[in-house]
C-alpha cells in the first residue's frame, strides 16, 4: 500500500474517531461537564503512560512554562470544545471548530511574526464570511446566539492559540514530552473544578465517560501518523470526510438535519481551509528549496549512488502537533 493510501486512510480512521468523541459528549446526560473533562484530562495521561515506562526521561522538558501554559489550553479547549457539542447540531459543530485555521492565519504575524500575505488574508475573509452564512443573525431557522456558539469558536480561537504553542514548544521540545505534559497539567487542573461534582454516573455513562477518554488521544494519535506519512496539504482534504460523518450521525442519531446555509457557510469554511493549507505548504517549499541546494552542493560527489529525496519534501511536511485538530 502507499504512502498517501495509508496517510489517507488513517485520515479517514481520526475523522471517525473524532466524531465518536463528539457523538459520546452529545450523547452522555446527567454527567457535569467538568466530569467530561477530567475523563478527557486522564484519557490523554494515561496515553503517555506507555512511553513512560519506555523512556522515564519523558518529563525532562527545558521548556516547562511553556508546557505548563499549553496543558492550560488544552483544559479551556476542551470546555469550550464539549459545550459547544452538547448545545449545537453535530455538523454545525463541527463546521465551526474548522474555523480553528482561519485563526491560525489570523495569529500568525503578530505571534510569530510570519508574513502572512493577501491571498491568505482573503482566504481568511472569506472562511469567516462562511461563519456569517451559517449562524445569520436575527433570521428566523438561524443558530441561536447564546454560550454554544460563543464556545465554538472560543474552542477554535483556543485551537489556533494552541497551534502556535505547539510549533514553538517543537522546535526544542519532543512530541512525548509536549504530550506528557498536557496530561499532567490538565488533570492538575481539571481534578479540583470537578471533585465537588463527582458522583457513581452508572455503568452506561461510565463506559460512554471511558469512551469519551479514548477517543480523543487515539484519533489524535492517528492523525499524527497520517501527517508524518506525506504532507498536510495532501492529507488535509480528507480530514473534512469528517463533516460527513458528523452530518449522518446528526439525522440518524438526533433528527439534525442540515439546512442549505449550513452548507454554503460550510463550503466557504472549508474551502478557505483548504487554499490556506495548500499555500503553506508552497510557501515552506519555497522557503526550504536554498537550503536543500545548498545541502546538495555541500555533498561529496558519488555518481554511482542515487541521489537522496530532496530535503525540501521533508521540509514542506507540517509539523504533526500543528494540525487544527490539536487540542
Amino acid at each position: 500500500m502507499s504512502p498517501f493510501a495509508k496517510a489517507a486512510l488513517l485520515s479517514v480512521a481520526a475523522g471517525f474517531i473524532f466524531n465518536l468523541e463528539t457523538t459520546v459528549v452529545k450523547a452522555i446526560e446527567g454527567v457535569p461537564l467538568a466530569t467530561l473533562v477530567l475523563a478527557r484530562a486522564l484519557g490523554q495521561l494515561g496515553w503517555t503512560l506507555p512511553a513512560l515506562l519506555r523512556d522515564p526521561t519523558l518529563p525532562h522538558t527545558r521548556a516547562l512554562p511553556m508546557q505548563i501554559f499549553r496543558g492550560m489550553l488544552s483544559v479551556v479547549s476542551w470546555y469550550t470544545y464539549y459545550l459547544a457539542f452538547s448545545g449545537l447540531p453535530l455538523a454545525t459543530a463541527t463546521v465551526l471548530s474548522f474555523t480553528s485555521v482561519l485563526f491560525v492565519t489570523a495569529l500568525a504575524g503578530p505571534v510569530l511574526g510570519e508574513r502572512v500575505r493577501w491571498r491568505r488574508w482573503s482566504a481568511t475573509l472569506v472562511g469567516f464570511a462562511g461563519v456569517v452564512a451559517i449562524v445569520r443573525p436575527g433570521e428566523a431557522g438561524a443558530v441561536a446566539i447564546g454560550w454554544p456558539l460563543a464556545a465554538s469558536l472560543a474552542s477554535a480561537l483556543m485551537g489556533a492559540v494552541i497551534v502556535l504553542t505547539t510549533k514553538t514548544l517543537a522546535r526544542t521540545e519532543r512530541t512525548g514530552t509536549i504530550m506528557f505534559w498536557i496530561g499532567v497539567v490538565a488533570v492538575s487542573v481539571a481534578l479540583p473544578v470537578a471533585l465537588p461534582g463527582l458522583a457513581w454516573p452508572g455503568w452506561s455513562n461510565f463506559l460512554l465517560l471511558l469512551l469519551c477518554a479514548l477517543c480523543g488521544p487515539f484519533a489524535m494519535h492517528l492523525w499524527i501518523n497520517a501527517l508524518r506519512m506525506v504532507d498536510a496539504s495532501v492529507v488535509a482534504p480528507i480530514s473534512y470526510v469528517r463533516l460527513i460523518f458528523a452530518a449522518a450521525t446528526g439525522v440518524l442519531l438526533f433528527e439534525e438535519v442540515p439546512d442549505a446555509w449550513l452548507g454554503f457557510g460550510a463550503a466557504l469554511i472549508v474551502g478557505s481551509a483548504l487554499y490556506i493549507t495548500r499555500r503553506e505548504a508552497q510557501v515552506a517549499r519555497r522557503r526550504a528549496a536554498p537550503l536543500a541546494a545548498n545541502a546538495q552542493a555541500a555533498l561529496p560527489v558519488q555518481p554511482a549512488v542515487q541521489p537522496a529525496k530532496p530535503l525540501a519534501d521533508s521540509a514542506a511536511s507540517s509539523d504533526p502537533d500543528s494540525s487544527p485538530n490539536s487540542r
